[in-house]
């Protein structure tokens, strides 16, 4: 169902669309329905599966090209078909039996993850099978979201859904920060691929016991798909529309695709920020992506206790002040060290072993990629809530599908532009693409949250959230426009 499927900024477009935040106070009862509990388990495997295979990949694909460019093209590939396919998708799904869709789409990803393991390092070959495990990836969130309130009582969809929404933050933090570069680190990327193969193979296994979700509609779906990809270019320009004529919208979604695009490019110049800056091995990127997603699981955590009663743009804008700090200091990381280093030698040579990493410059990043995870949640999370909270109830599902497709898309550019610029800049500078890139990102990110930072202070968004908006006055005005349109006359 297209108007049904929100899209996660990045990797995995598996997002609840109709959440108004993390409510969990049904969670308990949540999980005493069997359904749920079996299709959580499903979501949580292929989720950490998904996360992980990326973080495989990246590395293979940098040690195979020693190009951020390649990796760019990698994350593209996971991210395109989301788009593309997100329409015929739903026309699918509603005329499927939902459960067959996601023990297929599971089946399928088990064995698209195996052919990694045949091809190697080609990486032509690499892209064309991640492209095509996306493509089945966009059939699979719509038909778990078309399952959700088919095993869940309508009374307890917001908090299921707060908890997929919980899940698919923290797998992504877990998956690709950690558990995927840690295993990569460890036993290399054949490990990662045989183990994520099996993950999928256990959600497939994890949906059996489902009963069937039968189609909602039946019939012929080639016209109906034609008509919903017409449509959803129709409505991409509704969404563009409805972003500007709401400008704290407008400004959520600023915050969600700064977020996104920053994640994208360090997934992108991670490997070869482990290459050039710590002269480690491509999949060495574990000290980078893994303290960040450590850091980001402890910025959810920390979000859900501690901040539900400080304003949302107060924490954006904190952490995207710091997070512009955060890229800078990534970047200066290298020649600073450089610099104070005939000064410390004396000190660091005296120490005792055990205590001379603490102050490498590997120490150094970690604390840094530590510290850039939390500022991610900082941004992406209260982002996330604001937009869901300042949409209008009665069109938050369709139009927040809209506006995760537009970000989706506004992702593509930098994803591609930052690490091709850094392979550019290493032509002519040998290594000082990635730092100058970061560099520049960092300033960016200060400009954006000094910026955002006098828009909400001025209007008061510092001491109190957005209102939310009257439910009923977008439909009943979109309801009018298509009457006095249907009343006019031919040609007008």
């Amino acid at each position: 169902m297209t108007d049904r499927r929100g899209a996660e900024p990045m990797i995995n477009p598996e997002l609840p669309p109709d959440t108004t935040g993390a409510d969990l106070s049904d969670a308990g009862t949540v999980f005493r329905n069997r359904g749920f509990v079996v299709l959580w388990s499903a979501q949580v495997l292929s989720q950490l599966a998904s996360n992980m295979v990326l973080a495989a990949l990246i590395a293979v694909v940098y040690g195979s090209t020693g190009s951020n460019t390649a990796n760019a093209l990698l994350i593209l590939t996971f991210l395109i078909p989301a788009v593309i396919f997100s329409a015929i998708a739903g026309v699918i799904v509603e005329r499927s039996d939902a459960r067959l869709i996601m023990l297929a789409s599971n089946l399928l990803r088990a064995g698209g993850t195996v052919l990694f393991i045949l091809v190697g390092g080609n990486v032509p070959l690499i892209l064309l099978i991640n492209l095509g495990i996306a493509t089945v990836t966009a059939f699979f969130a719509p038909a778990e979201l078309t399952a959700l309130p088919r095993i869940v009582e309508r009374r307890h969809l917001m908090a299921a859904n707060s908890i997929f929404v919980l899940t698919i933050n923290a797998t992504f933090a877990i998956g690709f920060g950690f558990l995927g570069a840690l295993l990569l680190n460890v036993a290399g990327p054949t490990a990662v691929f045989v183990v994520v193969a099996v993950m999928f193979g256990l959600a497939a296994a994890a949906i059996i016991p489902l009963p069937a979700v039968p189609p909602e509609r039946h019939g012929a779906t080639g016209a109906e798909a034609q008509r919903a990809a017409r449509a959803l270019v129709e409505q991409l320009s509704e969404g563009i529309g409805f972003v500007r004529g709401h400008r704290q919208i407008a400004w959520s979604l600023t915050y969600l695709g700064i977020a996104a695009s920053l994640i994208g490019v360090m997934g992108a110049v991670g490997p070869g920020f482990a290459t050039e800056i710590l002269r480690l091995q491509p999949k060495d990127f574990f000290f980078i992506m893994g303290p960040a997603g450590l850091g980001a699981v402890i910025g959810i955590l920390f979000l859900n206790g501690y901040a539900k009663r400080v304003p949302k743009r107060l924490i954006i804008d904190i952490g995207l002040l710091a997070m512009g700090i955060t890229l800078i200091a990534l970047a200066i990381v290298k020649p600073i060290t450089g610099f104070v280093a005939p000064a410390v030698h004396p000190i660091t040579d005296n120490l005792p072993q055990v205590l001379s990493p603490i102050v490498s410059i590997i120490a150094v990043v970690v604390v840094i990629a530590l510290t850039a995870g939390v500022e991610y949640a900082f941004v992406a999370i209260p982002s996330q809530t604001a937009l869901q909270e300042e949409l209008p109830a009665d069109v938050r599902g369709r139009i927040f599908g809209i506006l995760n497709t537009l970000l989706s898309i506004a992702s593509f550019l930098p994803v591609i532009i930052a690490p091709a610029a850094a392979d550019i800049l290493n032509i002519i500078f040998p290594g000082a693409g990635i730092p100058v890139v970061m560099a520049l990102l960092g300033v960016a990110t200060l400009a954006a949250g000094s910026r955002s930072w006098r828009h909400n202070a001025t209007a008061g968004l510092h001491a109190h959230d957005v209102q939310r908006p009257p439910t009923g006055g977008y439909r009943r005005r979109r309801r009018t426009q298509r009457v006095d349109a249907s009343l006019a006359p031919d040609g007008e």
